[in-house]
């Protein structure tokens, strides 16, 4: 996902030869096949060295009722606002200010990130430096997408710090910029080799494509943890389990899943997995009811969008299309407020929808977008965008764009391999589907969502 504008164009133009395009497809088939034995007896390909070690996936810790998390974070808060009355203490207001904001990530409530900012700020007015508060305001900014404000006040912090580097590293990595994204988070193991780090590196790694050293940085993730953080463990294991589900190592990404909502219950963020999961598996009725329990308990936009696609995949376009003007309603008030709606999702929504007099404002959505930051997925919702609008050359240097950032998704593949075959190129066209089925085995139809002509 690291390109800078300077090399944008002589990327794609490399990347709309022939030669290139094959060889691309064939350094990630290699890297595919080595992941793999031969098949077995019922035919299909079994993984090796993503598996996980199912001691490694257990959290090992004591677990608490998570309504004993939740009273506990309240009455903390509930403690902190009382003393900050009576003394204004810059490192109590700091600790207030990271609580809402766990808080916030949790719920989705748009009142506790408010108060999180503020508590920050108010921190910050009583102590400048050294003080932690600023991570915080770090954090409230990648949670805007506004990752270049959140790696400069990550640096603000000058204290050697992890966490800072953590978010450093997370900020790149949306950004596209994987070379400092994975010096930030090498930084971070140097100083504290812990969950946090190696979790950040494995995601890095993830997004490189380098999908055996991941798998390795995630479960020593898990092996290093210590007690308390049940969020973050049960985080830990829905990331792996997301790495693992796009993979096509789908019996260890629900071994992964499952442990992490044994962790939290109803967890939102492996709740969606969970429903990825069932979508991929031919299941889109389990997978929108699992989609909707994570909205409801986290009130993220994303897992509506999801839901709509599992409507749609079941056949209920009308449920597909309500679902998707409420997230367009609900993102457009948060643009136009500045408040947490992203670009992309409006993208997303606009394009599974397929107006064609949609089309064009998806697209200079997705532009936008693309020119602040070439990750992946930018490049990824450009090029679903054009495609369906027509313009298969620019959305087929987009998809090669998005493949020489290391990423390997099989959607990916999917919209590669239909571009591939309206130019009628169908040697690519039929590596590319091998590889999306490599990563999706037995597809539901899932992957082709959205892809489709203009309706």
């Amino acid at each position: 996902m690291m390109f800078s504008n300077a090399s944008d164009g002589r990327l794609a133009a490399r990347a709309g030869a022939a030669g290139i395009v094959l060889g691309a497809l064939a350094v990630g088939a290699v890297a595919l096949v080595r992941l793999h034995r031969h098949p077995g007896g019922d035919g299909r390909p079994e993984l090796t060295e993503l598996a996980p070690d199912p001691g490694a996936l257990r959290y090992r810790h004591a677990v608490l009722p998570s309504a004993d998390a939740t009273a506990g974070t309240a009455d903390a808060i509930a403690a902190l606002e009382t003393r900050v009355q009576d003394l204004a203490s810059p490192f109590d207001y700091a600790e207030l200010a990271e609580l809402y904001l766990r808080r916030a990530q949790s719920d989705g409530d748009p009142g506790d990130y408010r108060t999180a900012e503020a508590r920050a700020r108010r921190s910050l007015e009583l102590l400048a430096t050294p003080n932690p508060a600023v991570l915080t305001l770090a954090k409230l900014a990648d949670a805007r997408h506004d990752f270049r404000a959140a790696i400069d006040l990550a640096r603000q912090h000058k204290a050697r710090s992890a966490s800072a580097q953590i978010i450093i590293a997370t900020a790149h990595l949306a950004l596209g910029e994987l070379a400092d994204a994975a010096g930030a988070a090498d930084t971070a193991l140097a100083i504290r080799p812990d969950a946090a780090a190696y979790l950040m590196r494995a995601l890095v790694l993830q997004a490189q494509g380098r999908d055996a050293e991941a798998a390795l940085d995630f479960a020593r993730a898990a092996r290093v943890e210590e007690p308390g953080d049940l969020p973050a463990a049960a985080r830990l294991r829905a990331l792996w389990g997301r790495f693992l589900l796009r993979r096509g190592e789908l019996a260890g990404a629900a071994r992964a899943l499952d442990e992490a909502l044994r962790v939290v219950p109803g967890f939102a963020l492996a709740t969606a997995y969970r429903g990825e999961l069932a979508l991929r598996t031919g299941h889109p009725d389990d997978a929108a009811h699992l989609f909707e329990q994570a909205f409801i308990a986290s009130r993220q936009v994303r897992y509506l969008i999801d839901q709509a696609r599992a409507r749609a995949l079941a056949g209920d376009a009308a449920a597909a299309d309500a679902l998707r003007g409420q997230v367009e309603t609900v993102v457009r008030g948060e643009l136009g407020e500045g408040g947490l709606g992203h670009r992309l999702d409006l993208v997303e929504v606009l394009v599974d929808r397929g107006r064609p007099s949609e089309l064009p404002e998806a697209i200079a959505l997705a532009r936008q977008e693309v020119a602040r930051r070439g990750s992946f997925e930018a490049r990824f919702q450009l090029a679903r965008a054009l495609a369906r609008a027509g313009a298969r050359d620019e959305a087929s240097r987009e998809v090669q764009a998005a493949l020489a950032t290391g990423a390997r998704e099989a959607q990916l593949y999917e919209l590669a391999a239909l571009l591939a075959t309206q130019r009628g190129d169908t040697a690519a066209a039929a590596l590319y589907a091998r590889l999306a089925d490599r990563l999706d085995p037995g597809d539901s139809g899932w992957r082709k969502l959205g892809l489709g002509q203009p309706r």
